[in-house]
């Protein structure tokens, strides 16, 4: 790459606290652009509180004061535009969805999927007030859109009239960390930690409506009158409006069967991951589905979602079925744990698939757009 040096800030709120998706997203990306390109330097802004990933170079770190009411509009509408007035960046890169109602730098953002406008009814209030409107105003305001798969693309540019040639579609990739873990003693005592027995099922993901835990606790029941000794372990955190997990575990019996291992971190996922029979992702909609190809890098055989972007993403590496069936995710997650062939087949076109998706290249894409968005001529759409 070349031109001028640029200094590209990063909104990296994401990566404090307990980093899901979005905050591996940051710090994979970040990890991986550092040092490729020479002439791009970055700043990332983080609230003061707890640091973020200790992989990420501290010299990169711009650590703004929380304001009293802190929350995701405060922090993007008013705390990094104030900033950016006093300390200005050739871009910023919004890597949340949303971008300042007031951006004092040419912009990208980043919006994984847009959901919360396909599907407002699975959000609460907050949320939607969080996302409605700024979503698409930031993709309007930004000289370009990154997404993470073509049916996100092909979604925002249909809902939000984005020009084509200014929405790029960059794929996620699995985090490096994740490989088969060859060390049984290591899987034992994760499955030990969370008390899951013998065999077991994995569900990675915040439990919201678009996960389709009903049907997916629907489908495990059924299942499990097959395959008695069978456990379903459910990493992530219940979000409104999803009834407690624990409420749909005790009102379908399940209480014996199901572990709501809640929030898990990401150094024990790898295990989760490599023990498990299977991945099973049956939701209704993603913009990438990272779990899916996370359990691929782990060796682990996956039942997802025939719909939204998971045939873009993992193809034929994965076992796909209707989400909007019990059956369906039932006869597919039998299948897996008894069909040995198959299994061989999605686990070896897995590990092929998982290994041709990478941040290095995700990074390169990136700072690419990058560049693009600061060409001569580049500027907002008008509106």
């Amino acid at each position: 790459m070349s031109g001028r040096p640029i200094t590209v800030g990063i909104d990296a709120r994401s990566l404090v606290g307990q980093p899901t998706g979005v905050g591996r997203y940051v710090k994979n990306l970040v990890t991986h652009m550092a040092g490729v390109d020479p002439g791009v330097r970055f700043r990332l802004y983080v609230p003061t509180g707890d640091p973020p990933d200790g992989h990420l170079a501290s010299e990169m770190e711009v650590r703004l004061r929380t304001p009293l009411l802190d929350n995701a509009v405060t922090w993007t509408h008013m705390r990094l535009p104030i900033h950016l007035m006093r300390r200005r960046v050739d871009l910023l890169h919004g890597a949340f969805y949303t971008l300042p109602a007031f951006c004092p730098a040419p912009a990208v953002v980043t919006i994984h999927d847009i959901t919360f406008d396909m599907h407002p009814e699975w959000y609460t209030r907050r949320a939607r007030m969080a996302f409605n409107g700024f979503a698409a105003a930031s993709a309007r305001k930004a000289r370009h859109v990154l997404t993470v798969s073509e049916c996100s693309r092909r979604d925002i540019i249909r809902a939000y009239g984005i020009p084509p040639e200014r929405v790029t579609a960059v794929p996620l990739a699995p985090d490096p960390s994740f490989t088969p873990v060859q060390d049984p003693e290591a899987v034992d005592a994760v499955k030990r930690r969370y008390d899951l027995g013998g065999k077991y099922l994995l569900h990675v993901g915040s439990i919201t409506p678009r996960r389709n835990i009903g049907r997916l606790l629907e489908a495990f029941a059924a299942v499990r009158r097959r395959a008695p000794g069978l456990t379903l372990a459910l990493a992530g955190r219940a979000e409104a409006p999803s009834p407690p997990v624990e409420v749909m575990i005790h009102r379908m019996g399940l209480g014996a069967s199901v572990r709501a291992a809640g929030y898990v971190r990401q150094d024990e996922l790898q295990a989760l991951y490599s023990g498990a029979a299977a991945v099973v992702y049956p939701s209704l909609y993603e913009g990438f589905g990272l779990p899916v190809v996370e359990a691929m890098a782990c060796g682990t055989p996956a039942v997802a979602s025939s719909t939204s972007c998971f045939p873009e993403v993992a193809g034929d590496a994965a076992l796909l079925v209707d989400p909007e069936s019990a059956q369906a995710i039932e006869a597919g997650i039998w299948s897996v744990l008894t069909d040995g062939s198959l299994r061989a087949k999605l686990i070896s076109r897995g590990l092929r698939r998982a290994a041709e998706l990478t941040w290095g290249r995700t990074a390169r894409e990136t700072l690419a757009v990058y560049r693009r968005a600061l060409e001569p001529g580049v500027t907002r759409m008008a509106g």
